[in-house]
């Protein structure tokens, strides 16, 4: 049988890991995201079993709330509900993945097949670890549990799988449309709503022969199908302090006047 493993990360109460032998995987997300709570998923004093959360009470064709400074960027500005988001770049695409997650409030998300994302570095970008449930291998068939998880998250992260059959895509399609849920997939994955191109462009905080790496520049290019096509790129900060990091919007700096010297 699985084993529900409660970790603690560093304040953070509880996050909840489900390990599935390759034979049960399918049966037990079935379960663990049915209507009916779980009890033995839940710790003392820690957050609610998986199976007891209400999902797809948003319809397909509203959208999941983002960061401010990707709000004007984005066509609707959100996330569609429904829909696939592809996640691609040279860097910072981790950081933008945890900001996309911490955005929605209330939204319980999932994080599959992507065993080595520090979870630490999620809860100081502000995802809810109480509302993350976390599947770093979900054995061979990807597709199928992307397709079970729709029906129990808002927000699904997983790694597009090597093969992608057209005809398996339009069903897992389908059921995302039923359903709400938004797929963020960390790569490239065919027909996807919009692409988000990120990458890091400067980094503060370094003086004169002093200081550390604070703050980082992240750009994101936005594209996609329909009006996301060639929809334009933004900038933002993603503003660090000794346990949080926050994406702002970039502020350009103003340029003084020059007062000439009269002599």
């Amino acid at each position: 049988m699985p084993v529900p493993k409660c970790c603690g990360v560093g304040s953070i109460r509880c996050n909840i890991e489900l390990v599935f032998d390759r034979q049960q995987v399918l049966a037990e997300l079935r379960r663990t995201v049915g209507i009916e709570p779980l009890p033995a998923f839940a710790a003392p004093g820690g957050p609610a079993p998986v199976g007891s959360m209400s999902v797809g009470t948003a319809a397909a064709g509203s959208v999941l709330a983002v960061p401010a400074p990707l709000v004007d960027v984005l066509p609707r500005g959100g996330l569609p509900r429904g829909g696939v988001v592809s996640l691609v770049g040279d860097g910072g695409s981790t950081s933008l993945l945890f900001a996309l997650l911490a955005a929605p409030s209330n939204a319980w998300s999932a994080l599959v097949g992507l065993p080595d994302l520090a979870l630490l570095a999620a809860a100081e970008q502000g995802v809810d670890l109480d509302r993350l449930v976390v599947i770093p291998d979900p054995g061979p068939d990807v597709l199928q549990v992307l397709s079970v998880l729709a029906d129990g998250v808002d927000i699904i992260a997983a790694v597009p799988p090597k093969v992608l059959p057209p005809a398996r895509l339009r069903v897992l399609g389908a059921r995302l449309r039923q359903s709400g849920a938004v797929l963020l997939a960390a790569g490239p994955w065919p027909g996807a709503e919009l692409v988000l191109r990120s990458r890091i462009e400067n980094w503060t905080g370094i003086g004169r022969g002093h200081g550390r790496l604070r703050d980082r520049e992240l750009v994101v290019e936005v594209s996609g199908r329909g009006a996301a096509r060639g929809r334009g790129s933004v900038a933002m900060l993603l503003r660090s302090t000794r346990s949080t990091v926050t994406p702002v919007p970039r502020i350009e700096p103003v340029a003084l006047p020059l007062v000439a010297e009269v002599g």
